[in-house]
C-alpha cells in the first residue's frame, strides 16, 4: 500500500468523522473530546499529503477539492464568528452561586440557560468539526496535486532527508 493510498483512506476516515461529528452537534450534547478523533486522521492525512513526508512547505491547494475546501474554510469562520457574538466571546462555561453563566477566562460575561450550558461543547465541536473538514479537503487536493506530477518519491523525500 502506498503512502498516497494511506492519505486517500485517511482522507475519507477524517472527512466521515468530521460529517458524523458535525451532525452529532447539532442533534445532540457530544462531548468536546470526540473531537480528538478527526484531528488523529487529519494529522495521518497530512502527514501523507505532504510532498516530503513532513509539514514542511505544503503548496496552495488547487482543483475542485480546493474550492469545497475554501467554501467550508468561510463556513467553519461564519459559524466562529456567529458563536463569538452570540456568547459574547466565552471560552468556557461554569455554574457560579447556582446560576450557569457563560465566562472569559475568570470573568463572568453573563447568565445562561441550562440548555446552552450543555451545549456549549458541541458548539466547540461543531466549529472544530468544519475546520477539520476544510483541512482534509486541502490535503486531499495536495495527495491529488502530488498524484498528477507523476514521479514517484525517493526513500530520502519520503524521510524528509
Amino acid at each position: 500500500m502506498t503512502r498516497r493510498n494511506v492519505g486517500v483512506a485517511l482522507y475519507f476516515a477524517t472527512l466521515s468523522a468530521c460529517l458524523v461529528l458535525h451532525i452529532a452537534a447539532f442533534l445532540i450534547a457530544v462531548p468536546f473530546l470526540l473531537i480528538l478523533v478527526p484531528f488523529g486522521l487529519l494529522a495521518g492525512t497530512i502527514l501523507c499529503a505532504s510532498p516530503r513526508g513532513g509539514w514542511r512547505n505544503p503548496g496552495t491547494p488547487k482543483g475542485r477539492t480546493a474550492v469545497i475546501g475554501w467554501v467550508l474554510l468561510v463556513y467553519a469562520v461564519m459559524l466562529f464568528v456567529q458563536f463569538y457574538r452570540s456568547s459574547g466571546g466565552a471560552s468556557s462555561v461554569e455554574i457560579v452561586d447556582g446560576q450557569y453563566v457563560f465566562m472569559s477566562k475568570n470573568p463572568i460575561i453573563r447568565p445562561i440557560t441550562e440548555r446552552e450550558y450543555r451545549m456549549f461543547p458541541s458548539h466547540v465541536a461543531r466549529i472544530m468539526s468544519a475546520w477539520m473538514g476544510m483541512m482534509a479537503m486541502f490535503c486531499m487536493s495536495s495527495l491529488l496535486r502530488n498524484q498528477s506530477k507523476g514521479r514517484q518519491l525517493t526513500a530520502d523525500e519520503v524521510l524528509g532527508e
